[in-house]
């Protein structure tokens, strides 16, 4: 069974990429502070989400699960969107290593100037790992694991629709194992990297953590999403309502998780109210980012605790698609509140420039990552865990 893409939602998604083009250039002229902050807001989003099928998959082999089988095709395409996400990323290092502009600049540490007169840079061990050559020697190493094991998983998932036998699935089995490792470390520094180091003072332990939660979730959420469209075009009749239950069921349990670490970053930090740490929260709770950051924390924990917890919830295809989509708006005013402080202070805003680059980030997503999935079998017919997947029940 396969998919076609093409019609109205083809059509959408052009449009929305065609309103995110008609941003980039209305926020390089009439708000260009705005321009690369946001840029490197949606890259990194976009990014993450697609990783996080990855991560999903990977979890999965490695885990020896069977259920997610049946939707294993929605993960396994956001491997296509992954370049251009980490390449996008890498064009923004550059770029800011070399721009003169404070217009243009996102991270301050970057500045040669900074480099050789700001005391903590120097004095605090951060010029070992936040020096030009090394930066951009990890951000290769990224694309390197992240790229290459997603399109490793991908190629052996095709090649056993072809030739069948558990060879292709052990080597998954393999390459899962070694990449889960690889990702827990280098989601922590690509983490410390494009986000943390945007404020080149400030440092926390759990930072890592609490953004490997948000990609994860962003990551289900738009599995869940695409995986409920391609139902409602009448395709994989073999996923039911318990596919979509555990689905649920993990982004519910991974927003806990999310909240879990957010607490206990800020209140490890508030409690020993260290000046170099305590900053970083006095100025996303003042009166600029206060609404936004509480918003945010409201949609990604109150939202799914009070919406999501009960197996009804879980169960319904339109309630899920309402709650998936704004968990997902929830994680992208995280990391706004995450990026926007340190690198445009307080002239932020939400408008045209911010709310039409997502819409056309999003359509960019949405055009490559169902155009893939339209090239190929929604079913892994050979997958060994297949007829498991199909009699699923919870």
């Amino acid at each position: 069974m396969n998919y076609t893409f093409g019609g109205k939602t083809k059509i959408l998604t052009i449009v929305l990429a065609v309103i995110g083009l008609a941003a980039i250039i209305y926020g390089a002229v009439a708000t260009p502070e705005r321009l690369l902050p946001n840029l490197l807001l949606n890259a990194f989003i976009f990014t993450a989400i697609s990783i996080g099928g990855t991560v999903f998959i990977a979890v999965h082999y490695a885990g020896q699960g069977g259920w997610y089988s049946a939707v294993k095709r929605v993960p396994e395409a956001f491997a296509s969107f992954l370049p251009i996400g980490m390449f996008l990323l890498l064009g923004l290092v550059v770029f800011d290593m070399f721009s003169t502009s404070e217009t243009f600049k996102i991270w301050e540490w970057m500045d040669p100037e900074f480099q050789k007169t700001d005391r903590v840079y120097l004095n605090s061990g951060k010029k070992t790992w936040l020096n030009n050559g090394f930066f951009i020697g990890r951000v290769i190493g990224y694309i390197a694991i992240w790229w290459g094991f997603s399109y490793m998983l991908r190629k052996w998932s095709r090649q056993e629709d072809i030739i069948g036998g558990l060879g292709n699935h052990r080597k998954s089995m393999i390459a899962s194992s070694i990449f889960l490792v690889l990702f827990g470390v280098t989601s922590s520094t690509a983490a410390w990297d494009f986000l943390m180091s945007i404020d080149a003072h400030w440092f926390s332990t759990m930072f890592g953590w609490y953004t490997f939660a948000g990609m994860f979730v962003s990551g289900l959420c738009m599995v869940t999403l695409i995986t409920l469209h391609l139902k409602r075009q009448g395709l994989m009749p073999w996923v039911n309502e318990n596919h979509i239950h555990d689905l649920t069921k993990l982004i519910f349990a991974f927003s806990i998780f999310w909240t879990y670490v957010w607490f206990g970053q800020y209140m490890l930090i508030w409690y020993v109210n260290l000046p170099e740490e305590i900053n970083y929260f006095l100025e996303r709770f003042s009166t600029n980012y206060r609404f936004v950051t509480l918003t945010a924390l409201v949609l990604n924990f109150v939202f799914p605790l009070i919406f999501l917890m009960g197996r009804k919830s879980k169960r319904r295809y339109g309630y899920v698609t309402f709650a998936a989509c704004i968990i997902l708006f929830g994680h992208y005013l995280d990391w706004f509140q995450v990026i926007m402080p340190g690198t445009i202070k307080d002239k932020w805003s939400i408008g045209f420039t911010e709310l039409g680059m997502f819409a056309g980030f999003l359509g960019l997503f949405l055009f490559v990552v169902l155009n893939s999935l339209s090239k190929h079998a929604l079913v892994p017919k050979n997958h060994p865990f297949l007829n498991e997947a199909k009699q699923h029940h919870i």
